[in-house]
């Protein structure tokens, strides 16, 4: 086979929203054409994809896209903003590489099917703990679900909020929204656990939000399915129960930024959550987003999410497990050294 079919490989990968350059970003650094000109180097290119997209190598040789069946049965959701289609290809990455990140993680405690507040309730057992990020992401990795950033995704592909995804009985959690702060990326976490908690994520199947921190969705609660309420739920009830809706409840809806700062943290240690958690709360109730926006600004201990995400991976991985192409991914896509 002949360098020309590389091209059949790059039309199959253009039809799914992928173009050459973003393909050639995928693929390793020490890859290059002149590697497909041979029948034995197309096979390799295309299992490098395969592995890199969640793909089957065999069809993609002749541009054939057929999804691997680990994960063949994603569900997109939260899409007013961005389609189905621009999600795909950040769809196939995060499922590829939640494969080879629990390639590289032993499995854990079975989660079960805990009620927000059983959930809520186990976490509060531990003498002056909270409801917060680093609280959910402990326990997240705890039980074996690992959290996983997308900070370096080839430029121009479209990358979801959030994900939920179930490979093989086993759960992992995409957080790729670029956000910084605890708060939020918090809200999307219990979201997310609460897609995996109530069983909505099939086995081999995966649930990927376009847009669910996006505050015109966030509101608009008319447009969610019932499974996109009952996550909603579940998260507030985990994140701050009834507790913390009664509180806010009693708060004006004309509160500056400096005041609402100052009002979540005094009331949040009573509530045993994050300040931040009652202001983003405050927004939702009083749509007043940007003075939530700026109140977060000024709680010190709300900064530094995506580096605490990597953080946690590079001290749960071990990536001496996998193969060396899977290894360079994840240091490429997430920034996790190999070997680490």
């Amino acid at each position: 086979m002949t360098a020309p079919a590389l091209s059949e490989v790059y039309k199959g990968l253009k039809e799914i929203g992928l173009s050459k350059s973003q393909v050639r970003a995928i693929l390793p650094d020490w890859w290059g054409p002149e590697i497909a000109a041979s029948d034995a180097g197309l096979w390799e290119t295309a299992v490098l994809l395969g592995r890199r997209l969640s793909l089957e190598a065999g069809p993609l040789v002749s541009g054939r896209i057929e999804p691997s069946p680990s994960v063949s049965r994603p569900h997109f959701k939260h899409t007013a903003r961005v389609s189905p289609g621009q999600l795909r290809p950040a769809s196939m990455i995060a499922s590829a590489l939640a494969r080879a990140v629990l390639g590289a993680v032993p499995p854990g405690a079975a989660v079960g099917r805990p009620t927000a507040k059983e959930l809520r309730d186990g976490l509060l057992e531990i003498p002056g703990s909270r409801i917060d990020f680093d609280a959910l992401l402990d326990f997240a990795w705890g039980v074996g679900i690992p959290v996983i950033p997308l900070p370096h995704l080839p430029t121009g592909v479209r990358k979801m909020d959030a994900a939920a995804i179930k490979i093989d009985g086993r759960p992992v959690i995409i957080l790729a929204l670029r956000n910084n702060s605890k708060a939020w990326l918090s809200f999307l976490l219990a979201h997310e656990l609460g897609h995996i908690c109530l069983g909505h994520v099939p086995n081999n199947g995966a649930i990927f939000e376009g847009s669910l921190a996006d505050t015109t969705e966030f509101d608009a609660e008319s447009q969610l399915d019932q499974q996109e309420r009952d996550a909603n739920a579940f998260a507030l009830d985990l994140l701050g129960g009834s507790q913390a809706e009664q509180e806010i409840a009693r708060w004006s809806h004309s509160m500056s930024a400096v005041e609402l700062a100052a009002r979540a943290t005094e009331k949040a240690p009573g509530i045993r959550t994050a300040p931040g958690h009652l202001i983003l709360r405050h927004g939702f109730l009083t749509h007043s987003w940007v003075e939530a926006r700026l109140a977060l600004r000024f709680l010190t201990d709300d900064f530094d999410a995506q580096a605490d995400l990597i953080t946690r991976m590079n001290q749960e991985l071990n990536t001496t497990s996998l193969s060396d192409d899977l290894q360079e991914y994840i240091e490429q896509i997430i920034g996790v050294a190999p070997g680490s």
